[in-house]
């Protein structure tokens, strides 16, 4: 994909099957769109669409102002029906390029078919011409030899739809065309009965008469003996397809008796639109496109969906914002787009039959599928320091409009190993950067020194390591800098709402009262959110504070960060 949209140049190797996710803006729908350029037959059927063109647009003389717009697909493993009929377009493909083999590797070459859209573009008069040809005769692709090798185009379109453009008319079409046409006929013949019984009751009929005994028939001319004969009634032009476009689905759900699907809520009708795509996709060897799935579908539908897409497709493009849908695809058929680096780019996990490698990504369903679409991740060591950050983030937020670290494009994760992960945090720090996400790590420092080692091996992977005082740690973080009174009202909360025993709030001296209440928020599984919920408000946590306001600003130049103590 060469100057193609917001591309300025990206070489994509797919396997079987493609699941596509990543940042903001990074590309998942132009990449989906790319791909309909060439599989779709019609696609040139019309006008150039001038916003397919990489901006800022060269100007006449400049460099790159006589470059094309180009995507270029490679197609293998072609049903031996279409391999055949498209015999002399072939070429010798090499499977791990996508490109025509070189001699050395005429042995494990396959046979393909390169296709590749090309759009010219002329500045100076705004002018545009495209076309799809074959990149090893640079003849241009009649039609009918697309036809072969189209994709299927799954567009969110209302499903169970029997006018002439519906998915489901096609889909019914195909199964039996003239037992279709069989019943749209019989349906014109009852509709026309129908209206003409309803034309000649007697309360219409005396109706119009007096219509046109007022003056109507003498100024239309209607000069026959019985000139209301000549009035009927029809659905919208009285054709077929009028009759098809007033017809919408209805359901039985619930008990509550057949009801227009619109009745049922967006996700009804998400399952069978959905559905319906499965079904269109199920032509043996079929590419299916498919941009932005599951957006309107809950969770389990997602997953559920994608999974039977994938499996009756010859190939599946699929993009989402869902990661329930990726659940349904293997690690290494995820391509993660990203725009933060710099430039547009897609990232995918090689296949690894490695034991760490393989454990590392047990991670990938729980912590980063959620985070695909952030910019960074933020590791933290374990669930309490995930807690209390948190906490503290939705705090500031709500109480002095102060802006959390998902603003800014980073979402915090932590492993749920028991009380914390820290040993994990090498595994998830490289899986994270493999799928293009920038890595920041957190570290407590309850006892100096003995990190050294982890730090050294995650400050050359990750882009910040940001390590708190010395003898700190995530509790530290949520009392340090707290005057004691207000310590000692959320602690009174705590032991009060909790059932904590043996506490004895006013009887602990002031000096000892941080110490305290770090070793009760350890308490009950936990209780690093319901102590930052029971600080009286205004209350300002200044270690915690320095650490979020660290992940929200720009790394730096320094990977190590070492918070000092206010």
């Amino acid at each position: 994909m060469r100057r193609f949209r917001g591309f300025a140049d990206l070489e994509l190797f797919a396997g079987e099957h493609v699941v596509v996710v990543g940042e903001p803006r990074a590309g998942r729908t132009d990449l989906i769109t790319g791909l309909r350029r060439v599989l779709d037959p019609r696609s040139t059927n019309g006008r150039p669409h001038l916003l397919d063109v990489y901006r800022p647009v060269p100007a006449v003389g400049e460099d790159g102002a006589d470059e094309l717009t180009e995507v270029e697909v490679t197609v293998v493993g072609l049903d031996d029906a279409v391999a055949q009929d498209l015999d002399d377009r072939l070429e010798v493909i090499d499977p791990d390029t996508g490109l025509p083999a070189a001699e050395d590797r005429a042995a494990e070459a396959v046979m393909g078919l390169r296709l590749c859209y090309r759009l010219r573009f002329d500045p100076a008069s705004e002018t545009a011409e495209h076309w799809v040809e074959y990149p090893k005769t640079g003849q241009r692709a009649p039609r009918a030899e697309r036809e072969l090798v189209a994709a299927i185009i799954l567009d969110r379109r209302a499903p169970l739809q029997l006018r002439p453009d519906g998915t489901f008319r096609h889909l019914v079409a195909d199964a039996d065309e003239a037992d279709l046409l069989a019943a749209l006929a019989d349906l014109n013949a009852d509709m026309t009965s129908a209206t003409d019984r309803l034309t000649s009751s007697t309360s219409i009929r005396k109706t119009i008469d007096e219509v046109l005994d007022s003056g109507a028939a003498r100024l239309l001319e209607m000069t026959g003996s019985a000139p209301a004969a000549d009035i009927g009634f029809a659905a919208d032009d009285g054709s077929v397809s009028a009759i098809l476009r007033a017809l919408q689905p209805t359901i039985a759900l619930d008990g509550a008796g057949p009801l227009p699907l619109t009745a049922h809520g967006s996700t009804t009708t998400g399952v069978l639109a959905a559905a319906e795509a499965v079904v269109s996709a199920s032509a043996p060897g079929a590419i299916v496109l498919a941009d932005d799935f599951g957006d309107d579908l809950d969770a389990a539908s997602a997953e559920y969906l994608a999974a039977l897409l994938r499996r009756n497709s010859g190939q599946v493009w699929l993009s989402t914002r869902r990661p329930d849908a990726v659940r349904a695809f293997a690690a290494e058929e995820m391509v993660r787009l990203t725009r933060s680096h710099g430039d547009r780019r897609a990232h995918q996990l090689a296949t690894t039959t490695g034991r760490k490698e393989r454990a590392a990504r047990r991670y990938l369903h729980p912590l980063l599928l959620p985070a695909m679409t952030a910019r960074t991740v933020a590791l933290l060591e374990g669930p309490h320091d995930l807690e209390g950050y948190t906490a503290i983030a939705d705090r500031r937020l709500r109480q002095r409009g102060v802006a959390p670290p998902s603003a800014h494009g980073v979402r915090m994760v932590a492993p749920a190993n028991g009380d914390g992960g820290k040993d994990e945090l090498p595994k998830l720090a490289r899986l994270a950067r493999d799928l293009g996400f920038h890595v920041r790590v957190v570290l407590d420092n309850d006892k100096p020194g003995a990190d050294a080692a982890l730090i050294t091996e995650l400050t050359s992977i990750v882009e910040q390591v940001v390590q708190l005082p010395e003898r700190s740690s995530v509790e530290r973080a949520l009392t340090h800098g707290v005057d004691a009174t207000r310590l000692r009202t959320a602690l009174r909360r705590l032991v009060a709402e909790h059932g904590l025993t043996g506490i004895d709030v006013a009887a602990i001296d002031d000096k000892d009262l941080e110490g305290k209440i770090v070793k009760v928020l350890k308490q009950k599984g936990g209780l690093h959110q319901p102590f930052v919920e029971a600080l009286p408000p205004g209350i300002r946590m200044p270690l915690a504070k320095k650490v979020l306001d660290t992940l929200c600003s720009p790394p730096g130049a320094d990977v190590l960060v070492e918070i000092e103590l206010p």
